[in-house]
This record gives C-alpha cells, structure tokens and sequence, in this order.
C-alpha cells in the first residue's frame, strides 16, 4: 500500500503542528516531516495534539525540502494561489484520485504543507510533481494548517491506494529519472519548458501510462545509442 507522508515547511506554531497531528490520526495517518521548524517539539503543540503525541514524538526533521522529499516516490504541494505559476492545480479530492491512479507504481506519497503566514516558496513548489489547492467560495479567511490536513487527510483515507500483488512501487521514480536522464542527452537545458511540461505531465499519468512510456524511453534510448 502507498504510503502517505505529511510534510510540514517551516510551520512558526507549535498549536498548529499539534493541530495537524491530531487531524492526521484522526483519519489513521501516522508519517509527520517537518523542515526546518522546531515547532513541533514545543509544549504547545502537544498540548493541542491531545491522543496524537506519539505523531509528534515520532516525527522526522529535516532541514530542507529537498532532503525530505529525497525518499519519496510522488509529492503533492499545497498552495493557495499561482504565483505567476502556469502548473495546473489540482483540488485535494482531485489529487486523491490521481494518487489513486498511480497506487501500483508508487511506495510513498508526500503532501507538502508550507509556512502558515508565507506558505511555499516558488522554489519549493518547483521540487514537487503535483500542486494542489483548496477551492474556496471565500478565500479570507483563509483555512488554517490544522484544517487544511483535515481536509487533504480525509480526502486520501479515502482513496484506494492498494497495488495489485505484481506492482512495481519504484516504477514511477524510475520513470521521473530515466526521462531526466533522456533529456540530458537531448540537450535539453534545465531552463527551457520542455523540462517543467514534461515533469508536470509526469504527475498526471496512470499506472497503465507509466508502463508504457518506460517502454517508449527504452526503444528511444536504444535508438539514440546506435
């Protein structure tokens, strides 16, 4: 079964990280990361966890989210707006399924949740596969990070996320690097759309679809070799 990781970057109060952690054990999550924040170490944040301390005693620190994703099969980013960023945005139950979609070609999923006051930088938003948002009738005022992993937990406990027994769960990160690695001896430079579209794109196909193009990559290599 895919497992799900909760990611925490930079979260300023311990209230709100004990807020998430019982949200995620309500819905029978259990994985928390956190970067660069101590936030979840604070009295505070345990005194909101109530039943959920073990989430907070368990979880994982690290001090970017490069390092914490390094693990990590599939991720989904939270944002609230664009940012200028022409990446489609998925909603949470939207992702759910996609994840779904992909269950038999991926180990673990992360679900990236940035700073309460700033949220995700540009910069980290480009290291994940998919970006989803929370479509509200009224975006002020605004949902808080307690009530934000409610939702995306609730939405994911929902999800079938069991492989068939044959499953390969490394097949998509495989398929992420060996389309990076065609790129490379393309030539296609790391700044052109090509690389943004095609990472994107990854995010969206099925179990089926990643089969196929690993297929497709390899009579591509063969024939760039000769």
């Amino acid at each position: 079964m895919a497992e799900v990781i909760f990611i925490l970057v930079s979260p300023a109060r311990g209230e709100n990280v004990g807020a998430a952690a019982r949200a995620m054990n309500t819905m029978g999550f259990s994985r928390l990361r956190v970067v660069n924040s101590e936030a979840h170490r604070t009295e505070q944040a345990s005194w909101v966890a109530h039943g959920s301390q073990s989430i907070l005693d368990q979880a994982e620190a690290f001090d970017t989210l490069a390092d914490a994703l390094a693990d990590v099969d599939l991720s989904l980013a939270t944002t609230a707006r664009r940012r200028g960023d022409k990446r489609r945005l998925h909603t949470p139950a939207e992702a759910a399924r996609q994840v779904q979609s992909l269950a038999g070609t991926i180990g673990t999923v992360a679900l990236v949740f940035g700073c309460e006051e700033s949220g995700l930088s540009n910069e980290d938003l480009a290291l994940v596969d998919l970006l989803t948002t929370i479509p509200l009738a009224n975006p002020y005022p605004s949902l808080n990070l307690g009530q934000a992993i409610m939702l995306y937990a609730y939405e994911f406990s929902q999800a079938q996320l069991e492989p068939e027994s044959d499953a390969d769960p490394k097949q998509f990160s495989a398929l992420r690097a060996r389309s990076q690695a065609l790129m490379d001896k393309l030539g296609v430079a790391e700044e052109e759309p090509l690389r943004r579209w095609a990472a994107d794109s990854l995010g969206t196909l099925s179990q089926r679809d990643v089969a196929m193009l690993h297929l497709l990559i390899g009579d591509i290599e063969k024939s760039i070799t000769k």
